[in-house]
């Protein structure tokens, strides 16, 4: 039986696609192989939402888990802290590959921060394994692409590592097709490059199909948000779109989520007086989608820039898994998947009044959303079943030496 040792800064109980992909990930290996975890005490978003005992609902095998806890807090907001987390957290990660004592046959890392993936080429050539790299997004391009950090020095330093690190792992493993351009542009052998998505469970796949039960005909429709209110979001979109229909009592709008900018949010809902927009504080993944699964039509936005017309928002799954038409603001590969899909419509930051009249024609057209919900139902069955993706992963660890 192979050895693997995970390593991530992400995990459950935390919240979020990362966690959940590394959470799905490590349920499974530890059914085929001998697996460790190596991640840290749940912190993302913050610290304090894991005092609540609904964040702690599964069962996992605590043996295999090694944690350690940062120092670093209230790096939410603060790029400086956020990037102290990042090197303390890789620091004690290096710690403790130093005073390993197993041996194991692959370490497994999910990156970014790139830090973790700096951590598994140590791993690599300490513990004598093969390396497989999980990029789920692209550092340090997408900090460019929020316009948060592009100090030059800092900038070569940073595409040099990432550089360092595609050709030194022995597998890549990409959440988004356009990953693999990206990468293989950069001289790497396409043969060490695998397109694994994010998923769903067959037990989410199924939830998804239920019908749904009959809104009374006076009750609102619900146009949902749900997520990272980050820098790359563009949640501005969302409250506009609200704003513009907040004389129509045929409509409500939700926002569930964290991040970066969700003080912004709330704040900017309060000034603008909205009171057809309700922003809820971050729930468990069970929770959210059962609150997706009560919505009628679903959002999504991240910020017009190249470096984000090669990534899919985990929420555009988690939407199509529920059967919800989707409406919003992206371009590239996000753009792609949804049209392809026909599960819904998008538009370019320019034409927010083209979307408002699309979203008109979607609350008055019930026989649409109805294809759209089949449309998305179907497809993510099809395309994002964890099922399917376990046999893509055990494919690749039986191919490593």
């Amino acid at each position: 039986m192979k050895k693997l040792l995970l390593i991530s800064q992400n995990f459950y109980p935390e919240i979020g696609s990362a966690s959940n992909r590394m959470k799905q990930l490590f349920r499974r290996f530890s059914k085929q192989y001998d697996t460790k975890l190596l991640t840290t005490e749940p912190q993302y978003p913050n610290r304090a939402i894991y005092e609540q005992q609904k964040f702690w609902d599964e069962v996992m095998n605590t043996e295999k888990i090694s944690r350690i806890k940062p120092r670093t807090t209230k790096y939410e907001s603060n790029m400086i802290l956020r990037f102290l987390l990042y090197f303390e957290t890789m620091c004690q990660f290096l710690w403790r590959i130093v005073r390993e004592k197993e041996s194991f046959d692959i370490v497994y890392v999910s990156s970014p921060p790139i830090s973790i993936a700096l951590v598994g080429l140590f791993a690599k050539k300490k513990l004598h394994a093969t390396l497989i790299v999980d990029v789920r997004d692209l550092w340090p391009a997408s900090l460019q692409g929020v316009g948060k950090f592009n100090n030059p020095f800092f900038m070569r330093i940073a595409y040099w590592l990432e550089n360092k690190i595609y050709q030194h792992a022995d597998h890549i493993i990409v959440n988004s097709e356009s990953f693999q351009t990206y990468i293989a542009e950069k001289g790497i052998d396409t043969q060490k490059i695998s397109f694994v998505p994010n998923g769903l469970t067959n037990q989410e796949i199924a939830q998804g199909r239920k019908d749904r039960p009959m809104k009374m005909k006076q009750e609102p429709l619900t146009v949902i948000y749900t997520g990272n209110f980050g820098l790359a979001q563009e949640l501005e979109s969302f409250i506009n779109m609200a704003d513009h229909f907040k004389t129509m009592d045929t409509v409500r709008f939700e926002m569930i989520g964290y991040g970066a900018h969700y003080q912004t949010v709330t704040n900017a809902v309060r000034d603008k007086q909205l009171r057809n927009i309700h922003v809820h504080p971050p729930d468990t993944r069970d929770n959210v989608l059962q609150k997706l699964l009560q919505s009628d039509i679903a959002f999504v936005s991240l910020v017009p820039h190249p470096v984000f017309e090669t990534v899919i928002p985990g929420k555009i799954i988690d939407y199509m898994g529920c059967g919800l038409p989707i409406i919003g603001m992206v371009s590239g590969y996000a753009k792609q998947t949804i049209e392809t899909s026909e599960t819904g419509f998008v538009f370019q930051h320019e034409e927010a009044d083209e979307m408002y009249q699309k979203l008109n024609e979607l609350l008055a057209n019930p026989a649409l959303r109805e294809k759209l919900r089949n449309n998305g139902l179907a497809y993510a069955k099809e395309n994002y079943s964890w099922q399917d993706n376990f046999q893509r992963m055990e494919q690749v660890i039986a191919t490593c030496k």
